[in-house]
Order: structure tokens, then C-alpha cells, then sequence
């Protein structure tokens, strides 16, 4: 009998997890998995456990490094699809590098080696395993690298997005979209902060913002512990130094000892015990905020992150000439942007007094236009000689199916000489701009790395667009605005719109890699006019040599000059187009 018995047993230990009606998810991977060959728990990190236990439809987490929140995510994931049978979880990274390195070295491992994960079917089939398609009994956890296919092709109860700040925005909306037909409807987005007010950080501050307070035991204060003199002692320290001013040199001449520095309560400056759990717990600043949860996690959100360990980093850093991220990535912060940002102060310098389009116009000073197409288009038209002197004479906006009009009273009323719009995704409207105004506006994409690239059809060998360095552009117009070479008037009742629109983008620059400039809310749509604009200018100084100085030197590649015709190129609308370098030296 005690065989039977057994062989029941071990049936039922390979059909069923440990689980109960009343096991939060946390308990659930604790009774089910395993780390390093050990049950599961959350003895080194406490602060994880609410985060884990959370299944909030819509929740922000702001991370440091090193603090065990990515191995979370990925056995929160397995487990909920674990837990709750014939669901589906999308589980996006930044990038397919990102993906392929968390799907190889986390996730795959962990879905192969726990029992929990590999529980016998009812079919005794074995289970779909690949980086990006992981089955769980009857569910499935899809892995991606923001693949555009991935995001129109997959329908999902949960999606977990990881680093979101270093993920395309746009993706990210798209990828949660795919949670419309589902009863679930969860999104939770995990990431280390950039900027103040993008990604993660927007989030959090929209949220009820949870913080992981400690108690003090001397005075029984309840502090939110930062990385700053409030709460961090460095014996030694001058009072009017900052702990960011602390340099290697202090430490060799003993002036200060960093192994002695520790938190302390801002109130009666004892020190803190950061590891006794009856210390700590998670409060929520606005409660109230019920429909979106937040937590901001710190490196003194454990003790297992010393001050010491935290100085070093900084020194590191700081020989990297990257500042901004020891704060992203060691404490968790979000930057301020401060010179990679323009200011509002710079921008409503350039704004001048006049409201209105001037009456009457100018119809003999050159004249550019740069547009930003979309459902709602914006539109700058400006008057100068160059990049150095211009004036925007009409900053407004108009509904894309009157566009072409608006755009066709313009050019009538103005000596329009070129400018520039985006060709995507509108293209067929770039390409009646272009065709309405004889070329002088030209089509334009966001590609490569040159300054200026020509596009002509392959059969007629006439130019169709342009290609041009996003980056190059907007740092193009941002030097614009920081010189005051643009003053904008005009703009009737655009003028707090333009200073938004104008702040929106953050100039990104890491170490190693090429500087790109990001979006904080995606409320940009006068800044890329701008950016149009004074690409439409330096095509038409390159391209026909119009204003250029002495010592540019312009070879012509391949594109046809019609001198009598308004526009330095002969377009075409036809399909097949090859890109053709200006031969700009």
C-alpha cells in the first residue's frame, strides 16, 4: 500500500506546485524556486517583497543597479503565468542585446531548471522553449526586443517593460496596446531613471510614489534616506563641502576616512540600522493616487549598499566624465538635465513682444518654412539670410487635411525660398508639400549619420527627399535658440506652447556612444518644425550655395540644376529612389 501511496505522491508533487488560494506571489516563488540551490527568500533584500507581491495594472519602479530588481521581474513573470493558466506576458527589453543577454543568462535557466516551471501536462507534451517564447504549462511568456512585429503580432494579459528609459517610447505605447482584449490589463514598467520627468521618473511622479522609510531608534524619526548630507556622515568632512565634492586627494592626505561614513537620521544625526526589517516599511506619499502605484528604490534601501562602496562609484564615474550616470545608475536618481536641456529662461529670450504675423508682409526678404506633420501639423515660418538672422514671422498650427492650403496661402504670401518637412509617416503628404511648392519644401527623414543626404529616382535621376543626422539638425536649432539667432513672433496664443515644445528634448551623451537627443513627453511638435526649418536653410546653402562662406567647399553629386525654376532640383514622384551623397568636403 505505502508503494501506491508513494507513486501518488510523487504524481502530484509532478502535476502541482505549492500554492494556496491566500499565497501572495512573493510566497509563491519562495515555496516554489530556488537560488543557487537554495529555497528562495527575501532575507537580502526585505524591500522586495512588496514589490513582487504588487500586481498593480499600472506601476512605475525606479531602480538603482545592484539590487536584485531584474531577477524579481523575471520570477514574478514565470510565476503569475505559473499561477494562472492559459494567460499570456510580454517581457520587452530596450534592445535585442538587452534581450538576448536576459533571455540567455535569466530567463531560459530559470525556466528550465524549476520544477514549478516544468510541471507535467495533461498531453505529457514537452513545453515550447526558445529566448523569445517561453511555455509555462498552458501559458506563454514572450520575450522581445521591441520588435515592431512582436508589438502588432502578440495579444497580452501583462506586460513587463524593463529599462524603460533606455526604450523607443513609441514601442512602448505600442506594446501596451496589446493588452486591450484582456481581463488582466496589467503594465508595469521597472527601470533606472535618466532625465527628470522622462520615462520612469515621469511615472513615478504621476504615481503615489511609495518610499522605504527607516525608523530611527534613538529619536523614533522616520527618514527617507538619500544620498546626501541630510543623512550621510564622512568623518572629516568640512561642513561647507558637499559629498560630491569629495576627491581622492581628501582620502590620501587623511583628511577624511570613508570606511567610517554611515547614515545617519536627519533629525538626531544617530545612525541608522538599515537592516532590522521591523525599521522599515514602504509608505505611499499620495495615497489617494489608487489608480497608479509607485515605488523609488534607493541604494539605502538595503544595507547591503555602504557608503563607502557608493563614494568609490562616484570616483569612477567621475574619471569617466559621466556624472549623470552615477546618479542614474548608483543612486537612482533622476538628472535635472541642466545644459543638456534648453532652459526656459533661453527660449523666451528669443520670443520677442509681437503677437501677431506682421500686417503687411515682407515679400522681399528670403523666406523658410519648417513643418511638423501629424494629425495636428505645426508650422514655423521664419525670415533671414542665414541660420545666424532669423525672424519668425508666423508660428501656427493647422488640421492635417488643410495643410496643403495653408501651406499654398504661404507660399503666396511670402518669397519663400526652401524649407523642409518630415517624410514619415506622412508621405503622402510630404510629397504634395514638395509638389505644390516646386521643391522648395522638401521632404525630409531622420537617418544616418552625414549631414545631408540627397535621394533621386533611379529611372528619371531627380531628387525626392532628403536624408539628414537627426542629431546634427537639432543640435542645429538648439544653437539657434542658445545664440538668440532666432527670435520668434508671430505666434499668437502658441507662445506657452512653444516654450514646452522647445523643452521637451534632452540632448543623451554617454561615454562611447554617438549623443542622440530623446523625448521627455513626446509634446515636441515646435521643436521638430524648428529643427525642419533650419535643415530646409542649410539644404538650400549647401545644395545651391546660397549665403555659403568663402571657405566651404561644395562638390555637386549627381543632382540636376534647372536654373530657371524657383527650386534648385527637378523632383520627381516616382517609387524607385537611391540616395546620392551631396559630396559635401
Amino acid at each position: 500500500m505505502s508503494h501506491y501511496f508513494q507513486e501518488l505522491v510523487d504524481r502530484i508533487d509532478a502535476r502541482f506546485s505549492i500554492d494556496t488560494k491566500d499565497m501572495s506571489i512573493g510566497d509563491w516563488i519562495c515555496a516554489n524556486t530556488k537560488l543557487r540551490g537554495r529555497p528562495f527568500s527575501f532575507d537580502r533584500y526585505p524591500f522586495q517583497k512588496a514589490i513582487t507581491d504588487d500586481m498593480h495594472p499600472n506601476m512605475d519602479v525606479v531602480k538603482p543597479s545592484q539590487v536584485g530588481l531584474s531577477e524579481i521581474q523575471v520570477r514574478k513573470s514565470l510565476a503569475f503565468l505559473a499561477r494562472n493558466r492559459g494567460t499570456s506576458l510580454i517581457f520587452t527589453m530596450p534592445n535585442d542585446d538587452m534581450f538576448e543577454r536576459m533571455s540567455s543568462t535569466r530567463i531560459l535557466p530559470l525556466a528550465k531548471e524549476e520544477k514549478a516551471f516544468n510541471l507535467d501536462t495533461a498531453s505529457g507534451e514537452k513545453p515550447t522553449r526558445s529566448k523569445g517564447l517561453i511555455q509555462i504549462g498552458t501559458s506563454f511568456l514572450y520575450v522581445t526586443g521591441m520588435k515592431e512585429g512582436d508589438a502588432t503580432s502578440i495579444s497580452a494579459d501583462v506586460v513587463f517593460n524593463d529599462e524603460i528609459d533606455l526604450s523607443d517610447q513609441q514601442m512602448l505605447a505600442l506594446f501596451n496596446s496589446r493588452l486591450q482584449n484582456s481581463d488582466w490589463k496589467i503594465n508595469q514598467r521597472f527601470s533606472t531613471p535618466t532625465f527628470k520627468g522622462f520615462g520612469v521618473d515621469g511615472g513615478f511622479e504621476r504615481s503615489d510614489q511609495h518610499e522605504y522609510l527607516c525608523k530611527c531608534d534613538a529619536c523614533n524619526h522616520w527618514n527617507i534616506p538619500l544620498f546626501n548630507e541630510k543623512f550621510v556622515d564622512v568623518p572629516g568632512l568640512p561642513s561647507d563641502l558637499t559629498l560630491r565634492e569629495i576627491d581622492e586627494s581628501m582620502i590620501d592626505n587623511g583628511m577624511i576616512n570613508i570606511n567610517d561614513g554611515q547614515v545617519v537620521c536627519e533629525k538626531c544625526r544617530s545612525p541608522l540600522d538599515l537592516s532590522r526589517t521591523e525599521n522599515r516599511e514602504w509608505v505611499a506619499r499620495y495615497a489617494s493616487r489608487t489608480h497608479h502605484r509607485g515605488y523609488r528604490v534607493s541604494p539605502f534601501s538595503t544595507d547591503r549598499i555602504g557608503v563607502p562602496y557608493i563614494i568609490q562609484q562616484m570616483f569612477r564615474y567621475r574619471q569617466r566624465d559621466y556624472m549623470r550616470g552615477f546618479e542614474n545608475t548608483v543612486l537612482g536618481l533622476a538628472d535635472k538635465a541642466g545644459a543638456a536641456r534648453l532652459s526656459e529662461a533661453e527660449i523666451k529670450a528669443c520670443i520677442t513682444s509681437q503677437v501677431e504675423e506682421p500686417t503687411p508682409r515682407d515679400k522681399t526678404k528670403p523666406t523658410w518654412i519648417g513643418i511638423d506633420v501629424g494629425q495636428t501639423c505645426h508650422i514655423i515660418v521664419s525670415q533671414g539670410y542665414s541660420t545666424e538672422d532669423q525672424q519668425a514671422v508666423l508660428i501656427k498650427t493647422v488640421p492635417a487635411d488643410l495643410l496643403v492650403t495653408e501651406v499654398k496661402m504661404i507660399l503666396d504670401s511670402y518669397n519663400v525660398i526652401g524649407g523642409a518637412c518630415d517624410r514619415h509617416p506622412y508621405t503622402p503628404t510630404a510629397e504634395a508639400l514638395r509638389d505644390v511648392s516646386d521643391g522648395r519644401i522638401l521632404p525630409v527623414e531622420y537617418r544616418g549619420t552625414k549631414d545631408f543626404n540627397a535621394v533621386r529616382d533611379q529611372l528619371t535621376k531627380e531628387v525626392t527627399h532628403a536624408q539628414v543626422s537627426r542629431t546634427g539638425v537639432i543640435d542645429g536649432i538648439v544653437k539657434m535658440v542658445r545664440h538668440q539667432h532666432i527670435r520668434f513672433s508671430g505666434y499668437d496664443n502658441h507662445k506657452q506652447e512653444l516654450v514646452d515644445h522647445f523643452q521637451d528634448m534632452v540632448r543623451d551623451e554617454q561615454p562611447g556612444k554617438p549623443a542622440t537627443w530623446i523625448k521627455m513627453t513626446g509634446n515636441d511638435h515646435f521643436f521638430h518644425a524648428g529643427a525642419f526649418l533650419y535643415a530646409g536653410i542649410k539644404v538650400q546653402e549647401l545644395v545651391k550655395g546660397l549665403f555659403s562662406e568663402n571657405r566651404s567647399t561644395i562638390i555637386l553629386t549627381g543632382v540636376e540644376m534647372d536654373t530657371n525654376a524657383t527650386s534648385p532640383y527637378k523632383i520627381s514622384t516616382g517609387k524607385n529612389s537611391q540616395r546620392v551623397s551631396l559630396g559635401l568636403k
